[in-house]
């Protein structure tokens, strides 16, 4: 089984299967209702490690000074997290907010229903559990990579790198909204708590009854 649709010839090709592995979606909740900020806000949920490049996110924040960028993760570097605060940490519309544990607390949820807009800069990901989370609580997501086509359907997809052109097109006439809620009713359907925790007990039922 993989966790996104677009996984299935690729990890057959890659471990030589017999056959191509299934879709099973990772069991989600999506919130009935979220607060949105008043203000923009745009969220980095992800480690501050260098293959992700949060620089560029960070890069973005004088660029949009009304917008306010909320970094949500730690870098298992520690070094790389300190220049990382150093050099942006000062910025009035930048808050480091370091790991959320999304089991400990509401912090996590919070996060994600405060923002109009998830980030994400990796050149290569699976299928983030930050973006079906993300668009579990109506955020548009805006991201260089494209797993199922989240990016492109609920979003803005940077295959050029271009995040700064991205964001501001998200923000525009707050075309982030929408997207959002279209995100939220996809999730809902695909990965939502019932529906995917109904589909994981039939495959354990199965291959128990064997």
């Amino acid at each position: 089984f993989v966790i996104g649709r677009w996984l299935r010839p690729k990890v057959r090709e890659l471990y030589d299967l017999p056959a191509t592995p299934r879709f099973l979606p990772t069991p989600v909740a999506v919130p009935d209702s979220v607060g949105k900020a008043e203000v923009p806000t745009v969220l980095w949920m992800a480690r501050l490690d260098r293959r992700k490049r949060p620089e560029l996110f960070l890069r973005l924040a004088p660029l949009f000074p009304r917008v306010r960028f909320v970094v949500a993760g730690k870098s298992r570097d520690a070094s790389w997290e300190a220049a990382l605060r150093e050099r942006w940490g000062g910025l009035p519309n930048v808050e480091f907010v370091g790991f959320v544990d999304q089991f400990d607390g509401s912090r996590h949820s919070q996060l994600l229903g405060e923002a109009w807009v998830l980030v994400n800069c990796a050149t290569r990901e699976a299928l983030p559990n930050s973006f079906i989370e993300g668009a579990a609580h109506r955020c548009a997501l805006l991201s260089h990579v494209d797993p199922d086509e989240m990016a492109t359907r609920f979003g803005h997809h940077a295959a050029d790198h271009d995040f700064a052109r991205g964001l501001a097109h998200l923000l525009e006439g707050d075309r982030w909204r929408a997207l959002g809620e279209a995100a939220a009713d996809w999730t809902r359907e695909t990965f939502g708590l019932e529906r995917s925790i109904d589909r994981h007990l039939e495959i354990y039922r199965d291959l128990a009854g064997r």
